[in-house]
C-alpha cells in the first residue's frame, strides 16, 4: 500500500490503513483514511466517507423534493430513466461480526472481578486464564484488521470492473433515450406539420370547388377533368351497375356463343357421321363448338375496331369494318342454314324409310318424284333467329367495350391537358402534401445500435463475473472472521460462568458440607 500514501510523506514511510471507501456516483473515488487521521482523495469527484456504523435518521425528518422553479428551461434530459446509482461499499457494510473493543472491554471487566475471589487458587487459576485470553482478543484484533484490510482490498479491485460495467450500462441507455425522446420530438412535429397541411389541404379544395374529402392530387384532376366534360356535353358515364337484366344479357351471350355451337356440331354429326361414330361425334361438336365462337368472336371484334376507327390514327375506315361484321354474320347464317337444311332432309328421309320398313306406307307409286319440302322448315328459322341473335349480342357487347375505352382516353386526355396547363398546380401539391407527410412520419424509428444486444450479453457477463468475484471473496473472508469471532464469544461466555461460580460457591447440603 506503499502507492497510497499522500505527497507529503516521505519516501520510505509506510503509514498502516485504516479504511478505503468508494463514493461518488460511479464509485470512481477512493478515498484513504490512516490510523493516525490523516485522509486522502483520489479522483475527481467529492469526498464521502461512510461511517462504520451509520446512524439513523429521525422519525421527523422528511425528505423534501426538489422542485426546479418556474422560469427555469425545461430539461427533457431530468426526466429520462436512469440506471440507480449504487452507494459506496465499505469493508464494515460486510463484517457482521463485534469490533475487537467489545470483547476487550467484556475481558476487562471479567478481570476486575477476579479481586472479589476469595479463594487464592481459584484466583490464581482465572488470572492466569484471563492473561491467556488477552492473547486471543489481541489475536481476534489482528485478525480482525487483517480481514478489513483484505476486504477493502478486494472491494477496491472488483469495483474497478462493476464501475466499468455500470458505465457501459449508463452509455447505452443514455444513447437509447436520447434516440427515443428525439424520435419522440420528430413524432410530434410530423403530427403538426400534418395537421398545417390538412387545414391547408381544405382551404385549397375549398376553393378549387372540389369534395373535401379528396385526398389525392389524381383524384383532384379526375375531378377537374370530369366537370369540365360535363360542362362540354362529354359526361364520362360511371361504371354500370350490374342488375338482373344486365347479368341475364351477359350470361345470354356466352351462353349463345356455345349453344349455336352445339347445334352445329350436331348439324355436323349429321351431315358426315351417319353410323353415329362416336369419336367422329366428339369431332363434329367440338368443330361446332370451335365455329360459332370464332366467328361471334369476330363480331364482337369487328364491332370493336369500328367503334374505335374513327378517333384512333392508323386503323382502317369504320365502314370496312361494318363489312367485315356483315361478311362475317352473312358467313355464319348461311353455313348454319346449310347445315341445318341438309340435317332436316336427312332426317325426314330416315323418317320416311323407317316408316316404308314398317308397312306404314302401302303405296308408293303415288309419291311424288320430284324433291319434296321438308315440313320442318320451322326449325330451320328459328336456328337462324339464335344465329342471328348472338350474333347481335356480340356486336352489342364490342360497341360497349370500345364505348368505356373512348371515354377513359377522353378523361385521361383532359387530366394531361390540366396538369401541363400548370393552373391547378398549387392545389395539387397541398392535396398530395398530406399524404407525404404521413409517409414520412411513418418512416420515423429510433436508430438502432446493432452492437447494443451483444455488448449488453457481454457487459452482463463481465458484471457477473466482478460480482460472482467480489462476493466468493468476501464470503471467505468474512466467513473465517465470524467462525473466530463466534469462538472468542462462546470462550469468555465460559470465562464468564467460572468467574461467577469462583465469587459465588455453592454451598453443600448436609453433611458434606460440614466436613467440606
Amino acid at each position: 500500500m506503499s502507492d497510497r500514501t499522500p505527497d507529503h510523506a516521505g519516501d520510505g514511510e509506510v503509514r498502516p490503513l485504516s479504511r478505503v471507501t468508494l463514493s461518488g456516483p460511479d464509485l470512481s473515488t477512493v478515498n484513504l483514511e490512516f490510523e493516525d487521521g490523516a485522509r486522502e482523495r483520489r479522483g475527481d469527484t467529492q469526498q464521502v466517507i461512510v461511517p462504520p456504523f451509520p446512524e439513523e435518521l429521525p422519525v421527523e425528518a422528511e425528505v423534501v423534493p426538489v422542485i426546479p422553479p418556474a422560469d427555469e428551461p425545461f430539461d427533457p434530459a431530468r426526466y429520462e430513466a436512469a440506471l440507480p446509482v449504487p452507494d459506496p461499499l465499505a469493508a464494515e457494510a460486510f463484517m457482521p461480526v463485534l469490533t475487537p473493543a467489545h470483547f476487550g472491554e467484556l475481558l476487562g471487566d471479567l478481570s476486575g472481578e477476579l479481586q472479589l475471589v476469595r479463594d487464592e487458587a481459584a484466583r490464581a487459576a482465572l488470572t492466569s486464564r484471563s492473561r491467556l485470553l488477552r492473547l486471543n482478543v489481541e489475536q481476534y484484533r489482528v485478525n480482525f484488521e487483517l480481514a478489513r484490510t483484505t476486504l477493502n482490498r478486494v472491494l477496491a479491485e472488483t469495483g474497478v470492473g462493476v464501475r466499468t460495467s455500470w458505465a457501459r450500462q449508463q452509455e447505452h441507455l443514455n444513447f437509447m433515450n436520447a434516440a427515443s425522446s428525439g424520435v419522440e420530438r420528430a413524432y410530434e412535429q410530423a403530427t403538426e406539420a400534418i395537421e398545417q397541411a390538412r387545414a391547408a389541404r381544405f382551404e385549397a379544395l375549398a376553393q378549387a370547388g372540389v369534395r373535401p374529402d379528396t385526398v389525392t392530387a389524381e383524384d383532384f384532376y379526375t375531378q377537374q377533368a370530369l366537370s369540365q366534360l360535363a360542362a362540354e356535353g362529354h359526361a364520362v358515364r360511371p361504371p354500370e351497375q350490374k342488375s338482373g337484366s344486365k347479368r341475364v344479357f351477359n350470361a345470354f351471350a356466352v351462353f349463345s356463343k356455345f349453344f349455336v355451337g352445339l347445334i352445329s356440331g350436331v348439324s355436323i354429326n349429321l351431315l358426315f357421321n351417319p353410323e353415329s361414330r362416336l369419336y367422329l361425334t366428339l369431332i363434329a361438336l367440338t368443330a361446332g363448338v370451335m365455329f360459332s365462337v370464332l366467328l361471334l368472336w369476330l363480331v364482337d371484334e369487328l364491332s370493336y375496331r369500328a367503334k374505335l376507327a374513327a378517333s384512333t390514327p392508323g386503323m382502317s375506315r369504320p365502314a370496312n369494318y361494318v363489312w367485315g361484321i356483315v361478311a362475317v354474320t352473312l358467313l355464319y347464317l348461311g353455313v348454319e342454314g346449310f347445315l341445318n337444311w341438309d340435317g332436316i332432309l336427312r332426317t325426314t328421309q330416315e323418317i320416311a324409310a323407317n316408316a316404308a320398313q314398317q308397312g306404314q306406307l302401302t303405296d308408293l307409286s303415288a309419291a311424288p318424284d320430284g324433291p319434296t319440302t321438308p315440313e320442318h322448315w320451322s326449325l330451320l328459322v328459328f336456328t337462324l333467329a339464335l344465329v342471328g341473335m348472338a350474333a347481335g349480342a356480340a356486336l352489342i357487347q364490342g360497341r360497349e367495350r370500345a364505348r368505356g375505352v373512348l371515354e377513359r382516353e377522353r378523361l385521361t386526355a383532359r387530366v394531361s391537358a390540366l396538369k401541363a396547363g400548370g393552373t391547378w398546380h398549387e392545389v395539387a401539391r397541398a392535396t398530395d402534401l398530406v399524404t407525404y407527410l404521413e409517409a414520412a412520419r411513418d418512416r420515423l424509428a429510433p436508430p438502432r445500435d446493432v452492437t447494443s444486444p451483444d455488448h449488453a450479453r457481454l457487459n452482463e457477463r463481465v458484471l457477473s463475473h466482478w460480482e460472482s468475484e467480489r462476493d466468493g471473496q468476501v464470503q471467505a473472508v468474512t466467513g473465517a472472521l465470524a467462525r473466530e469471532a463466534r469462538a472468542l464469544h462462546e470462550t469468555l461466555e465460559e470465562f464468564a460462568a467460572q468467574v461467577q461460580a469462583a465469587r459465588f460457591p455453592q454451598r453443600r447440603a448436609g453433611w458434606r458440607g460440614l466436613l467440606g
